[in-house]
């Protein structure tokens, strides 16, 4: 099983457990349907993100440590629900941040199709934020985006892989 971010990769709440297992569709227990489901919590309301806020917004840090540990499906739920409530270049990057997680998900399953789909769609979103905010909600959009074309482009099989290979999320709180 892939291992999660490492020492390098800072935690950003440090409180936060991180569920049992990592969710993958069709080959573990759905965490909220299933009678053996982790049932992960996730952390605060759904409050819209914003550029003001994003430092001490739970939700969005929580969906960063857990897209860092490869718990890229509880990251989307993470931030689904900010998603859906705030600004729009704030939904812009929330949204292309849930179609990376799931992009990794596909490329863990070995689904390339689906990888490479995702990963576009992704980017698309992407993009056109960092050509107005190279750095938006605590993340270098441009860095981000060449890590993550750069995994893509030839991605390792996963149990060939080392959190230093993936395309992980640091958060700079000075920009």
């Amino acid at each position: 099983m892939l291992s999660p971010a490492g020492p390098s990769c800072p935690r950003y709440l440090p409180d936060l457990e991180f569920p049992a297992y990592r969710h993958l569709p069709g080959q573990t227990p759905h965490p909220r349907t299933h009678p053996q489901g982790h049932r992960f919590a996730l952390p605060g309301p759904d409050l819209p993100l914003t550029p003001e806020n994003w430092p001490t917004h739970r939700a969005y840090l929580a969906g960063v440590d857990l897209f860092n540990g490869a718990f890229w499906w509880e990251a989307h739920e993470a931030w689904e629900g900010p998603w859906r409530v705030s600004p729009s270049d704030s939904r812009h990057q929330l949204q292309g941040l849930i179609q990376l997680a799931a992009a990794l998900i596909k490329w863990h399953q070995g689904n390339q199709r689906g990888m490479e789909k995702l990963a576009h769609s992704s980017r698309a979103l992407l993009e056109p934020l960092a050509a107005v905010h190279a750095h938006h909600l605590g993340l270098n959009l441009p860095d981000l985006l060449e890590r993550s074309d750069a995994f893509f482009a030839a991605p390792p099989a996963p149990e060939n892989t080392t959190p230093d290979l993936l395309p992980l999320l640091r958060l700079d709180f000075g920009s």
